[in-house]
């Protein structure tokens, strides 16, 4: 006789392993989705969208003011502002590593067309202006207090592009 489990103690207790190692791995895979993002993570990504059609907006403008060098000038220092939105509002979305929305896929976005005239382009842009200034400042009540920050700041800047942008379309 041995001292240890028999053959069959062995078997029995691994076949009755067997349905608990199944029903952990089903354990596993539901709790592995990772949760859905918090409502300000959300909205500091549309942030950065909107930012990103923006620079895209700026970038069409610009193309359309090629014969306007003041013009070009004045719409150059003012993409320069909304790039450094986008830098800001990136570098408070943190992202772990490996995770899919770490890797972007590099593709630009998809940008609505501007008028073909210098000046309905500047209106359209003025009116972007004002449409993410309302916007962003109807979410600041929602955010944590220095992202409600951020983006007030952020709003107050793109406000005061409008008078700008009417202006450039006056003189143009």
């Amino acid at each position: 006789m041995t001292d240890g489990p028999t053959r069959r103690a062995v078997l029995v207790a691994s076949a009755a392993a067997v349905p608990l190692l199944v029903t952990a791995c089903r354990g596993v895979q539901v709790l592995g989705a990772p949760p859905p993002p918090a409502p300000d993570i959300t909205q500091l990504r549309s942030a950065i969208a909107a930012e990103r059609l923006m620079i895209g907006r700026y970038h069409q403008v610009i193309t359309r003011a090629a014969g306007h060098q003041a013009t070009v000038t004045r719409l150059t220092a003012l993409l320069s502002e909304h790039q450094q939105h986008l830098a800001l509002l990136q570098a408070r979305l943190v992202i772990p590593a490996g995770s899919a929305a770490a890797s972007p896929d590099g593709s630009p976005p998809a940008v609505k067309p501007v008028p073909a005239d210098l000046a309905g382009a500047l209106s359209a842009l003025a009116a972007d202006e004002q449409a993410a200034a309302r916007r962003l400042s109807t979410q600041l009540l929602v955010m944590p207090p220095s992202l409600a920050q951020l983006l007030a700041s952020i709003s107050a800047s793109e406000a005061t592009h409008v008078p700008v942008l009417s202006e450039l379309r006056r003189t143009s």
